[in-house]
């Protein structure tokens, strides 16, 4: 299923919790150099954290995990439902060459700091959840609640974020498409 050599803890990850049901997307040999990644963070003023860094510059970073549509129909506009229902996928912002400008960090950071008068970066975000995971300018994480307009702090380091993530997710997949069985 993986077509990287080097072993990660990101693979490992992904491994353990993801199974036919799911589409995932990465820049693979489009990942950025070393170099992209230091302009960028000369750009927001501060390092990232390593395990993100290592990520970043990885044929994993920039990463899109989604339910398949047959497995977890997309809602129409307008739809009613729990909320988790709508939580379909998870991604991970990136550098890539050629990456779409909704996971672009360069992009999204520019207008997350716009919108929020803020110098945190987003780097991971739930499908059709507004709020999003960020780094403060010393490295650590935190939670952008929407709602009330300020970051949450979160004690997990990236890797941490992401493998909590992609479990949800999982469950979240496993449940609907149970229910999916149960309403044919």
């Amino acid at each position: 299923m993986w077509p990287f050599k080097r072993k990660t803890e990101i693979k490992t990850i992904l491994d353990q919790h993801l199974d036919g049901d799911f589409s995932v997307f990465a820049c693979g040999n489009d990942a950025p150099s070393e170099s992209v990644l230091q302009d960028f963070e000369r750009e927001i003023g501060f390092q990232l954290p390593q395990d993100f860094r290592a990520f970043s510059i990885s044929p994993l970073g920039g990463i899109c995990v989604e339910a398949k549509q047959e497995i977890w129909p997309r809602a129409k506009e307008y739809a009613v439902g729990p909320f988790w229902s709508f939580l379909y996928g998870v991604f991970v912002f990136g550098l890539a060459r050629g990456i779409p400008e909704w996971m672009d960090i360069r992009i999204q950071t520019t207008l997350f700091r716009e919108n929020t008068k803020t110098s945190l970066v987003p780097f991971l975000k739930i499908v059709g959840d507004a709020n999003v995971y960020c780094f403060e300018q010393h490295g650590s994480v935190c939670r952008w609640d929407h709602e009330l307009g300020r970051a949450q702090p979160i004690a997990l380091n990236f890797g941490e974020v992401f493998a909590q993530e992609i479990a949800e997710l999982r469950k979240r997949k496993d449940r609907k498409k149970a229910e999916g069985r149960t309403n044919r």
